[in-house]
């Protein structure tokens, strides 16, 4: 009887040891950024790649072109019948592209919006095709028909995400945050709709790797889910990305430097427990200003870095987003940089993180609350 009392002590304290030694291991796998693996890549990149060779949206949007007798430029009926197109293949998607293309008159952020459905639908799709042979037929095609095709377009998005129930609950958690967002936006100098296509990306893996958790605290309720102890808060950065932006701000030789009125941003209260005010501020369920901000000055790093080295990525979600994932020790300005990082599986879909941002940004989704800048 003895023996069998000191062999199950002698078990059980083997697997508490072992019980240990695998929590120890997951904190210095974070801690020291053995977790911080580079992800997978899209290969679609090239397509990412090869639509920025247009001008930059900035340029377009809402401009007149004075020497077209149509505000929407010499693509006009091109760009109809690839509407078009677009309401054949997905009426309720090209309903939202159409609103945008009518709202700024940019053929540059059509092109990206048709290229992200057309991603979705697969360049042997019927929606390819179409859209190649508008280059040569369009004729008939002009916005009064367009119009008159999507007046009452409806149906499931292409993107399997919108579908989804948790998807509404994003949108209703995210419209809550709009002046923390806005406001961390501002303070950082980005968009918000760039921060925004971030954040939903985060609470869609959270949501498809948490799924139960979700169900019972965040569905009822209609709120974002924060990450757990290994990355903090709604936009589930980690302790070291926060500490390396916090470094960044106050570092005048870092490539990720973003100047001199941005240095205070993150400063801490004299005589704080700094680790304690990090981890609650970015932990706060109920103001999640300090998430956005952290995330906020995160992108703006990364913009400033590849803009230093002669890159825009001003409107190139797909970019940021694979950044924000993959850590700033894997940020290396290219011309042809990989879109990719973590992937999740969506109704038997297979999502990157990088061209997930990427369909938010360019499908129309929330453009009224956080418009195309």
């Amino acid at each position: 009887m003895k023996k069998i009392f000191r062999y199950g002590l002698k078990t059980a304290a083997i697997l508490i040891l072992a019980a240990f030694s695998i929590l120890i291991a997951g904190f210095l796998a974070v801690r020291l950024g053995w977790t911080n693996v580079a992800g997978e890549e899209d290969n679609n990149s090239d397509a990412y790649n090869l639509i920025t060779d247009i001008e930059p949206i900035v340029d377009k949007i809402s401009s007149v072109l004075p020497e077209n007798i149509s505000v929407f430029g010499p693509n006009e009926h091109q760009n109809w019948c690839r509407l078009g197109a677009a309401a054949a293949a997905s009426p309720q998607d090209a309903k939202g592209i159409y609103e945008a293309y009518s709202t700024t008159k940019s053929n540059e952020l059509l092109e990206r919006m048709l290229l992200a459905l057309k991603l979705r639908q697969g360049s042997d799709s019927a929606l390819a095709t179409a859209l190649d042979n508008c280059d040569n037929d369009n004729r008939d095609w002009d916005g009064n028909r367009l119009e008159s095709l999507l007046k009452d377009a409806s149906g499931p998005s292409a993107y399997s995400w919108q579908n989804s129930e948790y998807w509404q609950i994003i949108k209703e958690a995210i419209l809550k945050d709009k002046a923390d967002i806005e406001e961390a936006s501002l303070k950082a100098g980005i968009q918000p709709r760039l921060l925004v296509s971030v954040a939903i990306v985060e609470q869609l893996r959270l949501y498809y790797t948490q799924r139960e958790f979700y169900e019972k605290f965040f569905k009822p309720l209609k709120i974002l889910a924060n990450a757990n102890k290994m990355a903090w808060g709604v936009m589930s950065i980690k302790e070291k990305m926060a500490i390396e932006t916090e470094e960044h701000l106050r570092d005048t030789e870092s490539p990720f430097y973003l100047g001199h009125n941005k240095e205070a941003l993150l400063d801490f209260p004299a005589g704080s427990d700094v680790a304690k005010t990090r981890y609650d501020r970015l932990t706060n369920e109920k103001n999640h200003y300090y998430s956005y901000l952290y995330g906020a000055l995160i992108i703006k790093q990364f913009q400033v870095q590849w803009q230093k080295a002669g890159y825009d990525l001003q409107y190139r979600p797909e970019i940021i987003a694979t950044l924000f994932n993959i850590g700033f020790q894997n940020s290396q300005p290219k011309a042809d940089p990989a879109v990719g990082g973590s992937t999740l599986e969506i109704d038997g879909e297979k999502y990157y993180f990088g061209s997930l941002a990427y369909e938010f940004y360019y499908s129309g989704e929330l453009a009224d609350e956080f418009i195309f800048e």
